[in-house]
């Protein structure tokens, strides 16, 4: 395995950290946060140019048959960061504060609608490539073959995280975030800091299972429908 390609992954990994520790904004001065956000969108560039293929081979990809779901959440997580960017530059009181631009309340709030998105699809993209991690995972841990008292061992835990997810959304109102629904109920970062970044955890973890889930099914759909043609 190359060096290289782990590398990517770890900065990959540290992209998504970065994104859920700048949804700590009140735990967070403003200027720790935009330039947490900065680290993070100068991490996306580089991994949008490791992966200038994929975006190069799209037109044939969409004229084939392509994988709906993948190009669905990378062109989505490309819009949601994108709007984020564009935003975070309006907004700014310290990264970009020397640009002779300027937003308002809306752009607030677009702002803030574009992170929760982005949040949600890059735990749909980081689960639309379980298993290609989890494949580099053990190959790096040296994991032996598969065997069905770890399988099972895995999807009960994947069932379990799924619960935790699910009530960690309503906990931390999810659902508004992504409607841009008006809110006053702020995290108490005085009262527990660790809960907020597990419950995101949690969210990111039920999110990115599903996905995950989701693309197993639609292959296994796909590939008996195969045979089911191949019968005929």
């Amino acid at each position: 395995m190359s060096p290289f390609f782990v590398i990517r992954l770890v900065l990959d990994f540290t992209a998504a950290g970065l994104l859920l520790a700048a949804l700590a904004y009140w735990w967070l001065d403003n200027t720790s946060h935009e330039l947490i956000g900065t680290g993070m969108f100068i991490l996306l560039l580089s991994h949008n140019v490791f992966n200038r293929r994929w975006w190069t081979r799209l037109p044939k990809a969409a004229r084939g048959r392509p994988n709906l779901l993948t190009i669905a959440s990378n062109i989505s997580i490309a819009l949601a960061i994108s709007t984020l960017l564009v935003t975070s530059v309006l907004i700014s009181r310290a990264v970009f504060a020397f640009l002779p631009v300027s937003g308002g309340p809306t752009a607030r709030e677009i702002h803030i609608l574009a992170a929760y998105w982005a949040f949600i699809l890059a735990a749909v993209h980081l689960g639309l490539h379980w298993s290609m991690i989890m494949a580099v995972m053990g190959r790096l841990l040296r994991v032996g073959p598969p065997n069905a008292i770890r399988t099972a061992s895995l999807r009960a835990t994947a069932a379990a995280i799924a619960v935790c997810g699910i009530h960690s959304t309503v906990v931390m109102g999810i659902a508004d975030r992504l409607v841009a629904r008006p809110s006053m109920d702020f995290w108490d970062f005085q009262q527990s800091t660790m809960g907020f970044f597990l419950h995101h955890i949690a969210i990111l973890a039920v999110c990115g299972c599903a996905a995950h889930y989701a693309a197993v099914w639609l292959r296994w759909v796909g590939g008996a429908r195969r045979v089911a043609d191949a019968g005929e």
